[in-house]
This record gives C-alpha cells, structure tokens and sequence, in this order.
C-alpha cells in the first residue's frame, strides 16, 4: 500500500513513462487522480498543479492532446469539488456538534477555510483553487456549513476553469523550452514551491491581523 501511495505522489515527474506503458488510458488516469485530490479531504497527497503542469509539457511536445487535457482537468476539478461539499453538507446533517468534521479535517484547517469563506465571501470559493489545502477543505466547510449549492457551483465552476486554463497554459509554454523538458522534476519542484506562496502570503496577513487586535 506505501508503495502505491509513493507511485501516486510521484506520478507527475515520471508522467512520460507512464505513457509510453499505458497509451491513451493515461487520460482515464489523470482524470481520476484529479478528481480523487479535490474530491476527497484523505487524499491531499496526490498531485494537483504539478499534474497539470506536468502534463501541459508533455503536451508541448505532441505527447498529450491539450484540448483533452483541459477539458479532462477542468471536469475533474470541478466534479471532485461538487463531490467535496456533498459530503461535507451529509456530514453536516448527521451530526451537530461537529464530531464528524473533525475526524476527516485538522480544527485548523476547519477555522482557516471558514474565516477565509467569510473574508472574502464567494469569490473565496474561486480563489481557493491556487490555495494550497484550502482547495480542499473549503469546499468541505461550505458543504457543512449549508452554503447554498448553485452559489458554490458557480464560482467553484469559475475557479476550476482558470485554475486548469492557468498550469495547464503554464506547462504548455515552458514545455517549449528545452531546459524545462530536460529538467522537469525540477521544474515540478519550483513550481509546487511557487504554488505555496499564496498560503504563505495569506498565513502572514493573519498573523498580522491577529496581532493588531492584541494591540
């Protein structure tokens, strides 16, 4: 089971491989790790932008089809998001006291996908796509919260366009460049790296914010 769990985290930076071995049911395969991560608050440990940006480049070179990618990606984001509120809203009404929620999600993430919900309303639905860990949990905490569906829908629909649009657009054109190609699971390294900026960012905001209502 480790094994399996150390393939699946590591897939993006040997994607090429994977390819050549399983022809085009790589796609049913990308598909379904995208979906799993969003879908599923267990499974944060797949790979998500480096997936798509890994495949973007592939994609650069005329190993992948890129109107397939985008439409396989954008699906499944979307769909595994959807999925994500509905079982938060079944855990919601199961149980009051919030027992459940907290067995599948750390009280941290829990407070920072809600004040985050409540800083910037809806369009903190969209923007938590480029957030890493608060992709997952806010879906989460808006389905237990009640938030109304075809709101969340909307802007979750928004959000998994532009996020797919965006690494998938990202690989394509640095997919170009022979060093990237070359280089790609350092590549992957940097970008999952860039990927953490708005969590750092929005990290220190709060600490600030925290620390003026001390003062």
């Amino acid at each position: 089971m480790e094994q399996i769990i150390q393939l699946l985290k590591n897939i993006d930076s040997s994607l090429h491989y994977y390819i050549d071995e399983y022809g085009a049911a790589i796609y049913i395969m990308l598909f379904l790790i995208v979906y799993f991560k969003t879908a599923f608050v267990i499974l944060t440990f797949l790979p998500g932008d480096s997936m798509v940006f890994a495949s973007g480049t592939l994609a650069a070179i005329g190993d992948l089809d890129i109107k397939s990618l985008f439409m396989l990606f954008a699906a499944a984001t979307i769909l595994g998001d959807s999925q994500n509120y509905f079982i938060g809203r079944q855990l919601g009404k199961l149980n009051s006291d919030n027992y459940f929620l907290y067995r599948f999600m750390p009280s941290r993430s829990i407070g920072r996908a809600k004040d985050f919900l409540s800083d910037y309303g809806r369009t903190a639905i969209t923007a938590s796509r480029f957030v890493p860990l608060m992709r997952t949990s806010l879906p989460f905490v808006s389905g237990f919260t009640g938030y109304e569906y075809k709101t969340f829908l909307g802007y979750n629909l928004l959000g998994g366009l532009l996020w797919t649009f965006f690494w998938l657009t990202a690989g394509f054109i640095l997919g170009n460049i022979s060093w990237v190609e070359e280089n790609l699971s350092l590549t992957l390294i940097m970008v999952s790296s860039a990927a953490l900026i708005p969590a750092v960012l929005g990290f220190v905001k709060q600490y600030k914010k925290k620390k003026e209502a001390v003062a």
